[in-house]
């Protein structure tokens, strides 16, 4: 069915982020199909479920092996490699001198400024595989090749099921993703602190950890909040903000750093998912996991969560500040600030009338029955089997 029978994949697999949930399915997807995945990176403490590791045994003990032809400097690779590419389409170094045949960019950038030499060093790739139609767009008015692939959720994992009472009494709101300000976390502080305000069983679900808490410093420059979370130990400090930003100790959890798995378990008990991101690369793989477990989600509605939004399949944040044209940077090009009194607002409709969000929730996790890993690598290895 393929004209290959392998596949590199230049990203660490297994870390908890959405790079490492992507590589985690694609490897797995490619393998059922018969393509061997090479996994040049690895993260050094795996977050797999049971039939992840299965799946994954004989690539994870190949690593070794790709990890030491990584450090060759140079080598001809006889089957297709896709490249992590960064924002902006910087190229790591990390990844120079791995040939494949032929060679494909993987992109989720976030700034819609790219300089003309990364333009130019792109073209080398048989096509740019974005997450996102606001990628792809950008993309293309620079001429370059490009395939769009948007990410996927396991349905074995994110699904709609009965509660377990976890936050019974409450309503819970969940905000996930890494803490930054791109993610618009100090939206839903500042917001939530209104809403809690009227509502005192209004809780907080905050899973904001990740490898990178200096991420969480640029936070700084929102109005929103009182100054950026402090890092103790290697970690952002999410109880300590939260207190300074003045929640009540009652009215939020922080989680910690979650397993992918362990997310599903969790969104199956909330009320409603804030995602007022003011970008996304992608379509916000934590935002289809919230959709697929019909979870009634509230989406910023800008660049990469353009994808996701459709009719009552959640509740849109449709009053956008187009950061770009207000502040006159072209790299913020795309990107929206929302309107706290229109989450607040989206709160309280999803609180009041809880029929009307059961419905969007269920409609959502019935448009992500068709967007399973298994469809969109499908997709993914169509579109590369065609290049080569």
């Amino acid at each position: 069915m393929y004209g290959f029978s392998q596949i590199g994949i230049g990203w660490q697999v297994g870390v908890p982020s959405g790079w490492g949930t992507y590589g985690v399915n694609l490897a797995i997807e490619a393998g059922k199909r018969g393509i061997a995945p090479a996994l040049f990176f690895r993260a050094r403490e795996l977050n797999f479920t049971e039939a992840q590791a299965a799946a994954l045994t004989t690539p994870l003990a190949r690593h070794a092996h790709w990890h030491e032809v990584r450090k060759q400097g140079h080598v001809d690779l006889g089957f297709p490699m896709l490249h992590a590419l960064g924002d902006k389409l910087d190229f790591p170094d990390m990844l120079h001198g791995l040939n494949g045949k032929p060679d494909f960019g993987v992109v989720f950038f976030e700034s819609a400024t790219i300089p003309a030499a990364n333009i130019e060093t792109a073209r080398r790739f048989a096509a740019i595989i974005t997450g996102s139609t606001w990628n792809a767009d950008i993309l293309k008015r620079h001429g370059l090749t490009v395939r769009n692939v948007l990410q996927g959720i396991d349905p074995a994992l994110f699904f709609p099921a009965s509660r377990t009472g976890r936050f019974a009494g409450r309503f819970a709101v969940f905000s996930g993703g890494k803490l930054e300000y791109r993610k618009g976390q100090d939206l839903v502080v500042s917001a939530f602190k209104r809403f809690q305000k009227r509502h005192d069983d209004a809780l907080l679900v905050a899973a904001w950890h990740s490898p990178w808490p200096e991420a969480a410093q640029r936070l700084s420059a929102s109005p929103h909040v009182a100054g950026a979370p402090p890092i103790k130990a290697g970690r952002v400090d999410v109880t300590g903000w939260l207190q300074a930003n003045g929640l009540p100790d009652h009215s939020f959890v922080d989680l910690g750093t979650l397993a992918n798995a362990a997310t599903a378990e969790l969104l199956r008990e909330v009320d409603v998912a804030v995602m007022p991101s003011r970008c996304e690369g992608g379509t916000n793989l934590v935002a289809m996991e919230c959709m697929a477990c019909g979870v009634p989600t509230i989406l910023s509605r800008n660049t990469g969560h353009m994808d996701l939004i459709s009719t009552d399949n959640c509740y849109a944040l449709d009053f956008q500040i187009p950061m770009g044209q207000v502040t006159g940077r072209a790299d913020l090009e795309g990107w929206g600030e929302s309107s706290i009194d229109e989450i607040v607002t989206k709160l309280e409709q999803a609180y009041a009338d809880r029929t009307d969000a059961a419905a969007r929730g269920a409609a959502a996790a019935r448009q992500m029955t068709a967007w399973s890993w298994a469809v969109q690598i499908e997709r993914m290895l169509g579109d590369i089997n065609a290049l080569i």
